[in-house]
């Protein structure tokens, strides 16, 4: 499942990718993303997004850890085996998950750490694309880097 939002709020329409075993997740996340102008796919588990990644490029993939077939750790691992170059966004309620800390994970990869609000996501979001932009309410600032 694809599909694209209104007007983009964050120049160029970016691909998303969610991944999440639970119905209502993915449902949330999606309408975020699509209301601030991405393009998003839906699978149910890190098998199901593996199958998308091969029929698509994205632009970020938005991932559980803990899910049925394949978590998110496994499919990250096959991400990187097959050389693929998106951005990963992983969300935990245990930071301390002793699967991050597996040297088989590629550098770079964004933890969230759940629950986290719709501010705090798009936060993550818009840093993780590299667009350098903060949502404060409704508005969008400059990030402050350094």
């Amino acid at each position: 499942m694809s599909i694209k939002g209104g007007k983009s709020k964050v120049g160029i329409t970016k691909k998303v990718l969610v991944v999440d075993d639970e119905k209502g997740i993915r449902f949330l996340l999606s309408e975020i993303l699509l209301s601030q102008g991405f393009e998003v796919s839906l699978a149910k588990d890190g098998q199901e997004s593996l199958a998308k990644l091969e029929e698509d490029h994205f632009d970020l993939v938005v991932t559980d850890i803990n899910m049925p077939r394949l978590d998110g750790v496994s499919m990250i691992k096959n991400m990187k085996k097959s050389g693929r170059s998106e951005k990963v966004i992983i969300m935990t309620g245990n930071p301390s998950d002793h699967r991050l800390s597996d040297p088989e994970i590629p550098h770079g990869i964004t933890q969230l750490l759940k629950p986290f609000g719709i501010e705090n996501f798009m936060n993550v979001v818009l840093s993780a694309i590299g667009k350098g932009v903060e949502i404060v309410g409704s508005k969008q600032v400059q990030a402050v880097t350094g």
